[in-house]
């Protein structure tokens, strides 16, 4: 069976990989399409389109947005878009934007802590991508700030933690009437065991496409569960590996947890028909 991996990152937000690597790793896997879904940006998915013709692997046009609805957090799979779409530029270019404030008001907090980081080293880690927390802890475990990745986030940087700094987010609604402008869809991501039936409803409300139901952090009964809700509520299903490459688990993810190729054709019939 053709399989495909909808929820992959690269260097260009906060994986490890290039594009192009990401391609032929792809590749190496087996897999008959991949998707490209940076954070909050679309510059990778060019350069692995390229690659994807020389290897015969379909790189389908991603992002993954972050997202609120009330006063909680989610995230937002975009799928099927023309990346080259001035709203949705606008949109990601704002936001990027946002996440480089974000960072530089982190690296304050690490100083008001007593750990001196230059954002420029952060930038380094980065590579011209969007920044995130890991190009934080990466810089923080180059600079000799902490020991290792895990500890910079378990004792700065997670969630509840000194240094931390609310990720900024556009709701649901907006971000889905971006998406459809650009004729994309919006398919929640990892819902977890924290997404209710009526999230899902409001989101539906707001425009929702799909749910990715297929990933790392869903066990089979989660994974049922969604696969039950996303049949009753009519939605499109996704999944994918939510490959980094720099995490243990992601080199024994990718090509295993994937989805039927017949998925991807029905999200693009979706975004076609949308």
């Amino acid at each position: 069976m053709d399989l495909a991996d909808l929820h992959l990152h690269t260097h260009c937000s906060d994986g490890a990989l290039s594009p192009e690597e990401l391609v032929r790793r792809a590749y190496a896997r087996g897999l008959k399409a991949i998707a490209i879904t940076d954070h909050d940006t679309v510059e990778g998915i060019a350069p692995a389109r390229s690659e994807g013709r020389r290897w015969g692997i379909e790189v389908v046009a991603g992002v993954e947005l972050s997202v609120s609805l009330g006063k909680r957090s989610f995230h937002l799979l975009g799928y099927f878009f023309d990346p080259e779409n001035a709203a949705l530029a606008g949109y990601l270019d704002a936001y990027r934007a946002a996440r480089r404030r974000r960072g530089e008001q982190i690296v304050e907090r690490l100083a008001d802590l007593g750990l001196r980081l230059s954002f420029d080293h952060v930038l380094v880690e980065a590579r011209e991508g969007v920044v995130g927390r890991p190009h934080i802890a990466r810089a923080m475990v180059a600079g000799g700030l902490v020991p290792t990745y895990e500890d910079a986030f378990m004792h700065y940087l997670g969630n509840g933690r000194p240094a931390h700094v609310p990720m900024p987010s556009l709701p649901v609604a907006e971000a889905l009437a971006v998406l459809h402008r650009a004729g994309g869809i919006g398919v929640l991501a990892h819902p977890g065991n924290w997404t209710t039936s009526a999230d899902i409803r409001a989101m539906m409300d707001a425009g929702l496409d799909g749910i990715e139901t297929v990933h790392p952090s869903h066990d089979p009964v989660l994974e049922n569960y969604y696969t039950a809700m996303a049949r009753d509520f009519l939605l499109i299903q996704t999944g994918g590996s939510d490959y980094h490459g720099y995490r243990e688990q992601d080199e024994t993810n990718l090509g295993r947890v994937a989805i039927p190729y017949a998925r991807v054709e029905r999200a693009r019939t979706r975004a076609i028909a949308a």
